[in-house]
């Protein structure tokens, strides 16, 4: 059992709760059962597994070809990015950025906050929708992202540090979502793929961007709000282009 938060192993896990860290290695942190037994069902096989105690999934991540360490509370503390963690957590290499396929997708355009980066990602793996994120979007394969998508990162496809415009020229038909009166509530009626653009919480979609969509779409509202949050108007706005598409 490692027992020390002075171990190289955690020394180095603690560290990939930074950016530069992980912009340096290639790796993240996968935390929770939830997001770990996702990764091994996607054939992502974590270089090292720290548990409380060797369970049925520490197990099946040792058989998978894991390195699997017990580790006392105070440690299990120290790596996890939450409070009263049970783990497990694990050190894993991110999955290589593929390219944008020519399917229904949602563009995230300076989306800055965890939680609503990583519900996007989690309502695309429910609606069947590619994810792409523009270079001011957050890091998708941050720590606290992974925890709010709950798995959902290995359920869909993800293109980081793309465009719009590299979505466009694949023959997905660029739409954005916007404030209630400035859209369609309908969904455009599109034999060819889609491409939603969320843009920022605070200041939403660029004029470049607006420019570039061919359509608007909005979530109508009683009024009684000034706006949705950027993670639930997204999820509703693919939840109607899904089934729109019958």
């Amino acid at each position: 059992m490692i027992e020390s938060t002075r171990n190289p192993r955690v020394v180095r896990a603690v560290r990939l709760h930074r950016a530069r860290n992980r912009r340096e290695t290639g790796d993240t942190l996968l935390e929770g059962p939830n997001v770990v037994d996702a990764a091994l069902s996607a054939g992502l096989v974590p270089e090292l597994v720290f548990t409380l105690d060797r369970d049925e999934l520490a197990n099946r991540a040792a058989q998978a070809g894991s390195e699997v360490v017990v580790v006392s509370d105070s440690v299990m503390n120290k790596l996890a990015g939450t409070e009263n963690p049970r783990g497990p957590v694990a050190i894993a290499a991110v999955p290589e950025s593929g390219p944008v396929a020519p399917v229904d997708t949602i563009v995230l355009c300076g989306i800055s906050d965890p939680g609503n980066a990583g519900t996007l990602i989690r309502s695309a793996a429910a609606f069947s929708f590619q994810v792409v994120a523009t270079p001011d979007t957050v890091d998708l394969w941050s720590p606290k992202v992974l925890r709010a998508a709950v798995g959902a990162h290995f359920a869909t496809g993800i293109v980081t540090g793309s465009s719009p415009e590299a979505v466009a020229a694949v023959g997905i038909g660029l739409v954005a979502l916007v404030p209630v009166e400035d859209g369609s509530d309908e969904p455009e009626e599109s034999a060819r793929p889609i491409g939603l653009m969320v843009g920022n919480e605070s200041h939403g979609l660029s004029p470049r961007l607006l420019a570039a969509a061919s359509a608007t779409l909005t979530v109508p509202t009683s009024g009684a709000v000034e706006s949705l949050n950027a993670a639930v108007a997204g999820s509703i706005a693919m939840f109607a282009i899904a089934q729109g598409r019958g």
